[in-house]
């Protein structure tokens, strides 16, 4: 298995309850893996799975939402303190080159999109990105994407940008793609598959609680859309698939 011991370089709040970690020792990692990072609390025997929103030379960002006791621990750790971390894991968002893109992210389902853009840019791609969150408290990563491409915001609320989900914002502002990648809440992308799936070619991040993160426990099972007896693992078989694979209860 791939353990690191990672030194923190920097944790800084980005909002009030949201953190942005730069973590030096990784070389090998790309857009779309998570890591699962141990707390080093000996009461919390699980591990805590986090999208890569940012690949640099020797170190990954990570940007996690502190919402119990092992992110809590996890913001509090300093520059010097280091890590023991698994990963990098599982598939990331496969690359195109010189196409129109749109990447979709809801809540903290909009890191991952960071390395994505940047890639699809370099790629000589067209890069347009949604944000979607429930108020404009929560938006977050938006001036960081500008630096690869135009984004657009929706709100539940209408406090920022506009009003609306994610769909809407893609039809209202008539954004032109070929292909769609997406990470945020399963309802958001049950409802992105159900739109363009046999249209578009498109790619899904799930973000499913999870143990081992390697693919031998099965704690972090979706099921097929073609086989009800087999499974997919979100650890090891994704966290990306495409669209149309995964049956959504």
């Amino acid at each position: 298995m791939n353990y690191k011991i990672g030194e923190v370089i920097r944790n800084n709040p980005i909002l009030f309850d949201t953190y942005e970690m730069e973590i030096a020792g990784f070389t090998n990692a790309t857009q779309g893996q998570f890591v699962n990072i141990s707390t080093g609390d000996k009461s919390m025997l699980l591990r805590r799975p986090i999208s890569i929103s940012e690949v640099k030379d020797e170190s990954i960002v990570i940007i996690y939402k502190v919402v119990g006791k092992g992110t809590e621990i996890l913001a509090s750790k300093k520059p010097g303190d280091v890590l023991d971390v698994l990963g990098p894991l599982g598939n990331g968002f496969p690359l195109v080159k010189n196409r129109k893109c749109v990447l979709v992210g809801g809540g903290i389902g909009v890191p991952p999109l960071v390395e994505t853009a940047k890639k699809l840019k370099e790629n000589g791609c067209e890069v347009n990105v949604v944000i979607g969150a429930r108020n404009k408290e929560l938006v977050i990563l938006e001036d960081k994407l500008k630096e690869y491409g135009k984004v657009y915001v929706a709100t539940d609320d209408g406090s920022y940008g506009m009003k609306g989900n994610v769909i809407d914002c893609i039809e209202q502002n008539q954004i032109d793609f070929d292909v769609l990648y997406a990470c945020g809440p399963n309802i958001m992308l049950k409802f992105l598959d159900k739109k363009y799936y046999g249209v578009k070619e498109g790619y899904l991040s799930f973000e499913q609680r999870m143990a081992c993160g390697v693919g031998i426990c099965y704690g972090c099972i979706l099921k097929p859309k073609e086989n009800r007896e087999a499974f997919l693992r979100v650890c090891k078989d994704g966290p990306v698939f495409e669209l149309g694979v995964v049956k959504y209860e």
